[in-house]
């Protein structure tokens, strides 16, 4: 992603906190604000254990394991809570190394241009979490205008576009790598699960199984967890298409420093922050399966 790319997406967050704010009555601490959230975001371009940090550096001592986390913002964790750092944290990681490939925006076509620098860091496992973007580029085409815009993808998102890419990532890893491979399917993009674009996140995680099958790569079943996590009876906001809200979820976190589940609760809630990113309870759950995973076969 060019440098210009990761500029107008980040004024399209600091955009959207400075009119949350101003709603809430905070005119005169607008342009404070700004800088603060311009800060803040400032590892938007790449996460600060990336791939290119990791290569500068080399394996950490005493890391028996290295394991990289590819994906879009859902891993990078700027604007989502960050499960890469939970599992960095976890006391069973003493030994293991995580690396986060996620970058914020991109879809499985992104990933598999930068693809390289996953393979240079010779993982013994990597993590795919990737198709949110994918599937808001078909929603409607404003967000494919500012897909091809933004992450310069060439041709009109399709799901059979989606299912290629996905399929060159892992062919790629496993034929470039050593490494144990797992793909997480994908989480609710709004929390009503009937939803048209729940329908088509469910059309995506079957192309996820589909491959996994077809490849021998275990596919964890992340929107399940997620969607038990949500209470009975819940009737959370509907997801309209809009972005305003994402600008609304950082802002109350990096200026009020409210956490990300309280996030969700001023939003009407559970899991997401914006319809699109996970809270801590949401991240946490990536965290669990991820590290469940792992632990199968040490």
């Amino acid at each position: 992603m060019d440098r210009r790319a990761h500029h107008r997406g980040m004024k399209m967050i600091i955009r959207g906190a400075v009119v949350a704010l101003l709603v809430a009555g905070a005119v005169a601490a607008v342009r404070a604000v700004a800088r603060v959230v311009v800060r803040a975001v400032a590892p938007w371009r790449a996460p600060l254990d990336s791939p290119a940090a990791f290569l500068e550096h080399g394996r950490r001592p005493g890391a028996r394991a290295v394991v990289v986390c590819a994906g879009d913002s859902i891993t990078h964790g700027v604007v989502s809570a960050n499960y890469v750092g939970i599992l960095s944290g976890s006391s069973s990681s003493d030994s293991v190394e995580f690396v986060n490939a996620g970058i914020n925006g991109d879809l499985a076509w992104n990933v598999l241009q930068r693809l390289d620098a996953v393979i240079a860091c010779r993982p013994d496992a990597v993590t795919l979490l990737v198709g949110t973007n994918d599937v808001l580029a078909t929603v409607s085409p404003s967000w494919e205008s500012s897909y091809r815009r933004q992450q310069h993808i060439p041709v009109t998102p399709t799901l059979a576009w989606y299912r290629e890419n996905v399929r060159a990532i892992i062919d790629r890893l496993q034929a470039e790598t050593d490494a144990r491979l797992a793909i997480l399917d994908l989480p609710p993009i709004g929390e009503d699960l009937e939803s048209e674009t729940n329908g088509r996140i469910r059309d995506y995680n079957a192309a996820l199984r589909g491959i996994g099958a077809a490849t021998g790569v275990e596919v964890l079943p992340l929107n399940d967890r997620l969607a038990a996590l949500l209470p009975e009876g819940h009737t959370p906001p509907p997801f309209t298409g809009g972005r305003m809200l994402m600008g609304s979820a950082v802002a109350r976190h990096v200026v009020l420093r409210r956490p990300w589940n309280d996030v969700s609760a001023d939003h009407g809630m559970a899991i997401l922050t914006d319809h699109l990113h996970l809270n801590d309870r949401a991240a946490a759950v990536v965290a669990d399966l991820v590290e469940g995973w792992l632990a199968e076969r040490q």
